[in-house]
């Protein structure tokens, strides 16, 4: 009987449909708020001039990128279930890596031919490393800002990999790692050892975990203590963003908001999501949202780089109203024809070729390390007689 505090194969569990509404919203969320509340003036002034009244509730936008990791968190487990390490890697790939190396090269384009004022110091060396998507890791700068949080989203799937490899994918694994992760997070943040938790992601481990622990709720039931166990990183995660989201806003646009603001927000996202996939709201369905889930990512990378250029060109000539819904339906346009053309034919060809890659380096690497068979010497005496039957 297999032992049932192991994530088992099984079936795809049934999409949720509000989860795909719950994503896009969070990436809408982030593009209003990079277009109408983010301090630049590609407006011929400062964006909250432009958007006195939009820009009061715009403002909050930058909570979309926590709401990512916390569904992150959530969705990133239960596509684990049944995969080996192997395949978990490629379904990564597969997943980001047509998409991402698009923008990359269209974030190059706009940069380096049409728009170079927007290239601030930024070098078409600065290419290569970004197209690693690891581009952090070697002090490069991205070539677009919104980038930064992929390298976060990479280190959370380094860390489940590592995991997986390890068998470790269990009920009990995933409690633990849900607790001792935020809390060093949260621990390395009051002694100061700043590198070290940025390398960990420590100031969002709780959004993740918070994400995992809310799947295992929905697969496996209620208890108190994974309910305790989401609290904690509600906590975590509430405290964290108040500080960044107070501290963002003021620097990036110049704006007064207080912490408890950003913090009454995270616990709105964990209630949203727990609501989306824990409640009879779980068995929404639609073809819409899943075409609208699919536009998310697309739109995130896409949108503001691509955004400001179009803005900047047409402010003035076109009613703004006209040219913020023009420019986030244009850039729902492209996103789709990215999905369409790019990610689902290359998606599965990169997923392929990545997992019969390593596969067979999988499989040469072992035929490397084989202990080699022990040669069993001939005896110096043979026998001269026959053996007994």
């Amino acid at each position: 009987m297999p032992n049932s505090d192991t994530i088992q194969p099984r079936q795809p569990a049934p999409r949720l449909g509000l989860l795909d509404g719950l994503r896009i919203t969070a990436a809408v969320v982030v593009v209003l708020y990079h277009y109408t509340a983010w301090g630049h003036n590609f407006w011929g002034q400062h964006a909250h001039d432009t958007w006195p009244v939009l820009s009061t509730v715009t403002r909050y936008g930058q909570i979309g990128v926590q709401l990512f990791f916390l569904i992150s968190g959530f969705v990133i487990l239960m596509s684990m279930q049944g995969k080996s390490v192997i395949q978990f890697i490629g379904s990564r790939v597969g997943r980001l890596y047509p998409a991402y190396w698009v923008a990359v090269l269209a974030a190059a384009l706009l940069s380096f031919v049409f728009w170079p004022s927007i290239a601030d110091g930024r070098t078409p060396a600065d290419i290569l490393p970004n197209l690693t998507m690891m581009q952090t890791a070697f002090e490069v700068r991205h070539l677009d800002g919104v980038y930064w949080t992929l390298w976060v989203e990479l280190r959370f799937y380094i860390l489940l990999g590592i995991m997986l490899l390890c068998g470790l994918v269990k009920n009990k694994s995933i409690m633990l790692l849900s607790v001792l992760w935020p809390a060093l997070g949260l621990y390395l943040h009051f002694t100061s050892y700043v590198k070290l938790q940025d390398w960990i992601a420590g100031p969002y481990a709780a959004l993740f975990a918070a994400g995992m622990v809310l799947y295992l709720i929905y697969r496996d039931g209620h208890s108190l203590l994974r309910w305790f166990v989401v609290a904690f990183n509600t906590v975590i995660a509430a405290y964290f963003t108040g500080l960044k989201g107070s501290e963002d806003a003021l620097q990036l646009s110049n704006m007064h908001v207080p912490a408890w603001h950003f913090q009454a927000l995270i616990v709105l996202c964990v209630g949203l999501l727990a609501l989306c996939t824990l409640t009879p709201l779980k068995h929404i369905r639609a073809k819409w949202l899943a075409v609208a889930g699919s536009l998310t990512f697309p739109l995130y990378l896409f949108h503001q780089l691509w955004g400001w250029w179009i803005i900047e060109q047409l402010h003035g000539q076109v009613n703004k109203y006209v040219l913020l819904t023009g420019t986030v339906a244009v850039l729902m346009l492209w996103s789709y024809a990215v999905v369409r053309f790019i990610e689902k034919p290359l998606g599965l060809r990169l997923r392929n070729a990545t997992i019969a890659g390593l596969t067979k380096a999988k499989t040469a690497t072992q035929k490397i390390f084989a202990k080699p068979p022990v040669a069993i010497p001939e005896s110096k005496y043979q026998q001269s007689w026959p053996q007994s039957r």
